[in-house]
């Protein structure tokens, strides 16, 4: 909320800068989220009186002598319709800056000197509401007489400074200037002045009951409604004093019967409305909730059909405003309009969030509303109101007034105890000392023994247990001055779950060998994961919708980490990253089978590659290498999903339950997702991992004796897959041989139809001996005895 300080010191005493000033309220736990100057976008801009002004010919130019102030009077060339002489002018002089970072230099304009510029209203950023004038084709011209040189910022009670507060959801009574004043007062410790309301009610015009008639139908929805009628209204502007504050609230002056109820608004924190009463049917008022479908158009020119759970004001035949929200079109006040219903009233805050949520309207009543405003006061304030139409002289205030309040809340009372009060806010404060904080807050205090009997004020809304006596007690005691103690208690040692370790093994792991972690939302579009080409029964096709999503695309929970790899790769590579080596540690989400089998959430892991040094086994030997990490030796196979390419893919398994899938994106998945070349996936079930971990071997002393190396090549049918004969090999080897690996595969017509040819290199070595040529014949007998009864493999010739 904005507030001018100006407008503060009529209540309080404030002998502070601005700056100085918010320090001391964010201290006492009040936000302040900026201070500004209604001032600062101009300078050097003077009041100018315009001693003579002729045209000059052939041009819409004028040339002005302009009296300043100084010496001489200034030549000001000026292109304004509505310059003339005697008129009373701001002069922006050379070397003033105005708002948008225009400087003013003299210069010629046509051949003439000119020593300024005169100002418009917008060049001066002054609204029209502030200061009337002629708009963007006429420059201001000054309703009184001012000594010329005076600076236009007094002309304009601007220079002030504005003080922009965050008030929290708890203090609704700090959304006024009247509570940010208590505040400031009981910060400062200074005293506090609140206006004496007296309303001068005219007689001899009847009484209240003559002019309008009200019913309240719902007392749970409006727990006070108060009104008073105004006549022979007079609408014009508001005085300058009003607009100013209006102005420096951030307010838009209108007319004087508005800028009232803003007026209101922002200095007691109720919203009030305005009905012009000649368009209210039958002179009555009903408040009511709104029929099924009612139609209502709003002052700001919009339709809304309501339902029977908002709350309206109506007149005899139709809803003419939503309560507490907005007015109706039908009944706004205009310049004809001479009799005036002012209301103020205290609405449900829950049912005016609700309604206002549900249209979709947001206002600076609905909000007050919404925080709460106080029942007790509403009376105070439409007086106050009728109050300022005496001051304006802008109306005749009837004798009367309407006061519906079935309910009256009784002053509320709380016990706190002084000894737990200290212990709470860890200080040392007497009974004296916490009954003077608190009556500066407007408390009635009765200090009896070690306990306090704290009547709260009116306007505080926001008290319920003693607790919040206690908060009150240290935030005007000061944050600061609680004592530095060492902490008490046992600590204990924090440490790693069982999911943090192993998710911190696995990114380890992945770092060593020069991938980086990727982070993505979890939500995603249906599209990505239809792309990858599922099958209607896949259980990754069935996905968790989100109730509110913030679009179609973060609009379902993922059920597979793959696409959004894809588009992190395509986004990589479409930004002219070379390669790339990323992976994904994140929660997927499958949903239930059925409404009553809950979801569950696991934690997967996805790796992607892509550039000139990537492929297929280079994929394959990083995820191959991960499961090393954990003593996993883990049996590759062909198969794999159907977004690999077919002839580019492998399941790694152990004891047939599946870890991992590995493989090259199809051509048509890579395009769906805008990738123009070859980009390779793994995806690894994280939380095998620890049930299929083996213990990883010590660490062996360097051998003593040499390994021998023999090669083999080996011709089987193309349906045989080399890993089953490396592990046959191992197995035939036993002891004696240390290494296996495959390094070629040949196929040729020359080994017969359907067969090919791999080759690979064996390394034996004994940790006691070297091995004997007669040893390894042995060992390669066995080998090739194994390969031959188990495969069908012969030694290629």
């Amino acid at each position: 909320m904005k507030v001018p300080m100006k407008w503060l010191k009529e209540y309080t005493e404030i002998n502070l800068s601005a700056q100085d000033y918010a320090s001391k309220m964010i201290m006492a736990g009040n936000g302040v989220e900026g201070i500004d100057n209604t001032g600062e976008l101009f300078d050097n801009v003077v009041v100018g009186h315009v001693l003579s002004c002729e045209g000059i010919e052939g041009t819409h130019l004028h040339l002005c002598m302009v009296d300043v102030g100084q010496e001489e009077p200034l030549q000001i060339v000026c292109g304004a319709p509505n310059v003339s002489a005697g008129a009373w002018v701001c002069a922006a002089l050379d070397g003033a800056h105005l708002p948008g970072g225009v400087k003013i230099k003299k210069g010629k304009l046509r051949g003439y000197v000119s020593n300024g510029m005169l100002c418009s209203g917008p060049e001066l950023d002054v609204p029209a509401g502030l200061y009337p004038h002629c708009g963007e084709e006429g420059i201001i011209l000054l309703n009184e007489e001012y000594k010329p040189g005076t600076d236009v910022k007094e002309v304009f009670h601007l220079g002030d400074d504005v003080v922009d507060f965050e008030v929290l959801a708890n203090r609704p009574d700090c959304l006024s200037v009247w509570g940010l004043a208590r505040e400031s007062a009981a910060v400062l410790d200074t005293h506090c002045v609140m206006p004496e309301i007296a309303v001068q009610e005219t007689e001899g015009i009847g009484k209240f009951d003559d002019y309008a008639r009200i019913l309240v139908t719902d007392d749970e929805l409006c727990p006070r409604y108060c009104a008073r009628v105004i006549k022979n209204v007079k609408i014009g502007p508001s005085p300058m004093w009003m607009r100013e504050y209006l102005y420096g609230a951030g307010v838009r002056p209108i007319n004087n019967i508005v800028d009232i109820t803003n007026f209101i608004m922002l200095e007691t924190g109720h919203p009030m409305h305005a009905f012009d009463l000649s368009k209210v049917r039958d002179r009555t008022i009903i408040v009511r909730r709104a029929r099924e479908n009612e139609p209502l158009t709003t002052l700001d020119g919009k339709e809304y059909a309501l339902t029977p759970d908002m709350l309206v004001i109506a007149d005899a035949e139709r809803a003419t405003g939503l309560a507490g929200i907005m007015g109706g079109e039908e009944s706004e006040i205009v310049e004809g309009t001479t009799d005036v219903l002012f209301e103020c009233a205290t609405f449900d805050r829950t049912n005016n969030r609700l309604t206002a949520r549900a249209l979709g309207i947001r206002t600076e009543s609905s909000g007050r509303f919404e925080k709460g405003v106080c029942v007790r006061t509403t009376m105070e304030a439409l007086d106050r109101a009728c109050m300022l139409v005496n001051m304006l002289e802008c109306g005749d205030v009837v004798p009367g007034a309407f006061d519906h309040y079935p309910n009256p809340l009784a002053p509320q009372v709380i016990d706190a105890d002084i000894d737990r009060i200290n212990r709470r806010i860890a200080c040392s404060l007497s009974g004296e000392e916490m009954q003077d904080i608190l009556e500066r807050l407007g408390f009635g205090v009765e200090l009896g023994g070690n306990e306090l009997s704290c009547t709260v004020p009116e306007w505080r809304m926001d008290f319920e247990t003693d607790a919040d006596i206690s908060e009150e007690v240290l935030r005007l005691y000061g944050y600061d001055k609680i004592p530095s103690t060492l902490m008490t208690g046992v600590t204990m040692a924090g440490h790693r779950s069982e999911k943090q370790a192993l998710l911190d093994r696995v990114k380890t792991s992945l770092v060593g060998m020069g991938f980086y972690e990727a982070l993505n939302f979890s939500f995603v579009s249906p599209k990505w994961v239809d792309a990858l080409g599922l099958d209607k029964d896949d259980p990754r096709a069935s996905f968790i919708t989100i109730r509110n999503p913030l679009g179609e695309d973060t609009s379902v929970m993922r059920t597979t980490l793959v696409p959004s790899m894809l588009n992190t790769l395509a986004l990589n590579i479409n930004r002219g990253n070379a390669e790339g080596r990323l992976f994904e540690a994140a929660p997927v989400f499958s949903a239930g089978k059925t409404e009553t089998t809950p979801a569950t959430e696991t934690i997967s892991l996805c790796m992607g590659l892509y550039g000139e040094k990537a492929d297929f086994y280079a994929l394959r030997d990083a995820v191959v290498c991960l499961l090393g990490e954990f003593g996993i030796r883990p049996r590759a196979a062909a198969g794999g999903d159907g977004y690999y390419h077919p002839g580019r893919k492998a399941v790694l398994s152990v004891d047939g339950v599946e870890i991992a899938r590995v493989g090259e994106i199809h051509p048509d998945v890579a395009e769906a997702f805008d990738i123009p070349g070859r980009v390779y996936v793994a995806e690894v079930d994280l939380f095998r991992l620890p049930a299929l971990a083996q213990p990883i071997p010590e660490v062996q002393p360097l051998p003593k004796f040499p390994a021998v190396t023999r090669d083999i090549a080996l011709v089987m049918d193309e349906s045989v897959a080399v890993g089953p004969v490396m592990e046959a090999i191992e197995k035939a080897g036993g002891k004696l041989i240390e290494d296996v690996s495959l390094f070629d595969i040949y196929r040729d017509v020359k080994l017969g139809l359907g067969k090919k040819s791999a080759a690979f290199a064996l390394s034996f070595r004994a940790a006691d001996r070297t091995l004997t040529d007669a040893e390894i014949g042995a060992a390669m007998d066995k080998i090739l005895a194994a390969c031959q009864n188990g495969f069908g493999a012969e030694l290629r010739s």
